[in-house]
């Protein structure tokens, strides 16, 4: 009896203890401190607006350095386009290198359709460097002595074969001042899956539509390695915030999205991955283009390859996206190549590419024993020869309807 009547007494006194303890009305309860989740700029977001509220927060930071990489896998070999550099959120800066690493056994012909590859001698030791800010951008390849200057005003001989909106301004980003990276893309997300890491930083997976990748890839790689497929096809996108909630990685896999087709201009590429790291925050000021370095506008300079006369010589960085642009050199000085000869080709319906390769080869190899002395001397490749000839796309327009034929020169 004794022990029942003790029993029934704690019961009691629990139910007393657990009404006390849940009940609104008690003074002394004081309400539970917010979870440090709960009041984060980022990490109290809805779910599926975090990576964006992340993008936020790391352009909060004021300033960032970046490394980017594309990796093109073929079965041979990869080729991978690396961008490097620091970016000024705040006041729309950046600078940064570019550059491309071909292996020896990518396809000659994907290596040429990714665009300012350099495809004569692969070089894999030197990059281009970029200074972008609000007014212009200024441009220097690996191997010239002086930076190319485009500003916002600058008009440039028309392309008919190229996307128009292939030009040097694609170099500058909505996001961030350095153009196509994955910082571009984070907000073109939905159905995020979230997963807490142990230093308090956030992974986010989710998909991106296909539609929202094409700012990352050359125009030609679009049209000729992404063809046909579905702009709504959904990749994966992974996105990696710190503790703080700034992005410290993003990366995807645009794999799916290669074309099947075998006369595609990349056939060849089995894989095209992207990632992107960023750290550096609040600590990484953009430099500026040094003020002995030699600078001469773009506008005038920046031409079509297809306007040069033989004897002209050019060099072909001109950070141009655009397949087709060179810059108008010196002969006096170095430079990457010089025109020895122009084939003009008659109109009609378009004989195929096989056919025009042919003729505008067998025009090169005839002029090419004409050289005079004088530019043999200059010749890196004695006995070698490159030629350009034209696209089915510009097979309608009179000018774009030549081969020409150079030999390099450094």
């Amino acid at each position: 009896m004794r022990t029942r009547t003790a029993a029934a007494g704690a019961a009691a006194a629990l139910g007393v203890l657990l009404l006390a303890a849940c009940g609104p009305s008690n003074p002394a309860a004081k309400p539970a401190a917010p979870s440090a989740s709960s009041t984060h700029p980022v990490f109290s977001k809805p779910l599926d607006a975090r990576p964006y509220a992340a993008l936020g927060q790391t352009k909060a930071a004021k300033n960032a350095t970046f490394t980017q990489t594309v990796t093109f896998s073929a079965k041979g070999a990869d080729a991978v386009l690396k961008t490097a550099g620091k970016l000024d959120f705040e006041g729309g800066r950046a600078d940064g290198s570019l550059g491309w690493t071909v292996g020896e056994g990518f396809p000659e012909g994907a290596a040429k359709a990714l665009g300012n590859v350099d495809t004569h001698r692969r070089r894999t030791d030197q990059a281009a460097r970029l200074v972008i800010d609000r007014r212009r951008i200024d441009y220097r390849s690996a191997t010239a002595g002086y930076w190319l200057r485009y500003d916002a005003a600058d008009v440039f001989e028309f392309d008919p074969t190229e996307n128009t909106a292939n030009t040097i301004k694609t170099r500058r980003g909505g996001e961030a001042a350095f153009g196509g990276t994955l910082l571009e893309v984070v907000s073109n997300v939905k159905e995020v899956k979230e997963e807490v890491l142990p230093d308090g930083g956030r992974r986010y997976r989710t998909g991106l539509e296909a539609q929202a990748a094409y700012g990352l890839l050359h125009s030609t790689v679009i049209e000729e390695g992404l063809s046909g497929m579905n702009p709504l096809t959904r990749v994966p996108l992974t996105v990696t915030a710190d503790a703080s909630g700034r992005i410290t990685s993003a990366e995807t896999d645009l794999s799916p999205l290669l074309s099947k087709d075998p006369d595609s201009s990349l056939a060849g590429v089995q894989g095209l991955s992207v990632k992107l790291t960023l750290n550096g925050y609040g600590t990484s000021v953009p430099a500026t283009v040094p003020a002995t370095d030699k600078v001469i506008p773009a506008g005038g300079s920046v031409v079509l390859l297809t306007t040069a006369k033989a004897g002209d010589c050019v060099d072909f960085g001109t950070g141009m996206p655009a397949h087709g642009y060179v810059v108008k050199a010196d002969c006096g000085r170095p430079h990457d190549a010089r025109v020895f000869a122009r084939e003009a080709l008659p109109g009609g319906g378009f004989p195929g590419s096989a056919r025009v390769k042919e003729k505008v080869g067998a025009a090169c190899r005839s002029a090419y024993d004409e050289i005079p002395s004088a530019w043999r001397a200059e010749f890196i490749e004695p006995g070698k020869m490159w030629y350009q000839s034209p696209s089915e796309g510009g097979w309608n327009f009179a000018a774009k309807r030549v081969g020409m034929c150079y030999v390099l020169s450094r």
